[in-house]
């Protein structure tokens, strides 16, 4: 039987043919030596086996409830966004509103929470794509390479489309695409079954031909606008995901964890970010920061 413990952070993965997983989960000092809980640097852990050598294993995951922020590592009572405290959710870049709608990128206004995390992590090539994880969708990524979002989300198929020199530039373009298809996964038909093809090549001919018609203007300066330039992404390569799913869940249910709710059940897949089980998936990544013990039964 195997077993770990700590606090979750997500699934690392690697290749596309098909995708290798790990488990990945921090532990604190604070807590083995027995003192008072608080601010405190993660020690970073992952699983030594890939999580696809427990498919068509039981699995039991539980938790006793508590929750550690996973920028600044101090317990709280609840947490925000994808695992953090109240007050990082409040005072850090990296969960302000404009990386969920990154049009909305408030830099040139002198009003970024940390302008040198912005200069970082949102001035940088971006790459706007297409991919087919329950239908046709458009995302944005700074990823490279780019099928490292698109395993993350669970698509089956994805092709960039264009790229840009800012994530500000990248959301414009995103929303303004958004009018025409999804720029969300449907998760309860990503993890039902594979998605219908699409010819998402076909897709980016058509829409980069209707964009180099468009003009789109970036906020510069709070009375300035600069226009807008992308390139069309060079590489028209459809890239096809393969996942390690023995089978997809009997019932479409998305399941949690909590102090009196535990998963124990078979594991029949992995895909995106979810566990599959045969009652229902579990989204990894959700729980990020949620105290959690994990065993697998050798059966």
């Amino acid at each position: 039987m195997q077993q770990i413990s700590g606090y979750i952070r997500m699934m690392d993965h690697t290749g596309i043919n098909p995708v290798e997983y790990k488990f990945c989960y921090v532990t604190y000092s604070d807590e083995a030596s027995g003192k008072k809980k608080s601010a405190c640097p993660a020690t970073e852990h992952s699983t030594m086996e890939t999580v696809q050598s427990w498919i068509g294993k039981k699995i039991r995951i539980q938790t006793n409830g508590q929750i550690r922020c996973t920028i600044c590592g101090k317990p709280t009572s609840k947490s925000f966004g994808q695992g953090a405290c109240f007050s990082c959710f409040s005072e850090k870049a990296e969960t302000d509103l404009c990386i969920l709608r990154p049009e909305t990128c408030h830099f040139h206004k002198g009003t970024c929470r940390e302008p040198d995390w912005g200069k970082t992590n949102c001035f940088k090539t971006h790459t706007v794509y297409f991919a087919n994880s329950s239908g046709l969708k458009v995302g944005i990524t700074k990823e490279n390479p780019v099928s490292n979002r698109w395993v993350d989300q669970g698509a089956s198929f994805g092709i960039p489309v264009l790229t840009v020199d800012s994530r500000y530039a990248a959301g414009v373009i995103e929303s303004y695409l958004s009018q025409f298809m999804p720029d969300k996964t449907s998760w309860q038909k990503m993890i039902q079954s594979e998605p219908e093809f699409i010819d998402l090549l076909r897709e980016k001919n058509k829409f980069l031909a209707h964009l180099q018609k468009q003009t789109f203007y970036l906020n510069t300066t709070e009375t300035k606008k600069s226009e807008l330039i992308f390139q069309p992404a060079p590489d028209s390569t459809l890239t096809e995901i393969r996942y390690p799913i023995q089978a997809y869940p009997k019932k479409i249910k998305s399941l949690k964890l909590s102090p009196d709710s535990m998963i124990f059940d078979r594991l029949t897949g992995i895909k995106g970010q979810y566990l599959l089980f045969e009652s229902g998936a579990i989204n990894i990544r959700s729980q990020s920061g949620l105290q959690f013990s994990l065993e697998v039964l050798d059966e």
